[in-house]
């Protein structure tokens, strides 16, 4: 028989366990946890070798080699996130860091498409990607 401490103990940890999942599946925290360490919270990064996320993303975005970069770096096509997940944070990224554009959103599709190339010099295409601008 199981003691009524220890299934109070284990209820604790179940609803403390379904509110990481909840938290887990916002692209706000994915970001912050998956990005934010290198190109820092408010996306400025340590240019030129971790971008600021606040300069020429809109433009990477509006080209098909940009949209393909933006999914291929190694910070986001290794991410430990599902195609979805990623396609939420860097749409969050859009929205957050370009409020007053509207840039074309990432599908999930798209995303599962581009992932499977990894950029082998990603700051040489992306320096070729801004030379084009």
């Amino acid at each position: 028989m199981i003691s009524r401490n220890l299934m109070e103990r284990g209820l604790c940890l179940l609803l403390i366990l379904a509110g990481a999942t909840d938290i887990a599946a916002d692209p706000e925290f994915d970001y912050l946890l998956h990005c934010g360490g290198c190109h820092l919270e408010n996306g400025g990064g340590d240019p030129p070798i971790i971008p600021d996320l606040r300069k020429d993303l809109d433009y990477l975005s509006s080209i098909p080699a940009g949209r393909a970069y933006i999914a291929q770096v190694p910070g986001s096509s290794q991410a430990p996130l599902d195609d979805t997940a990623l396609a939420e944070v860097l749409n969050w990224m859009f929205e957050r860091f370009y409020p007053t554009q509207q840039l074309q959103l990432y599908s999930t599709d798209e995303i599962a498409g581009y992932r499977g190339a990894i950029l082998m010099d990603p700051l040489k295409v992306r320096a070729t990607l801004i030379s084009q601008h």
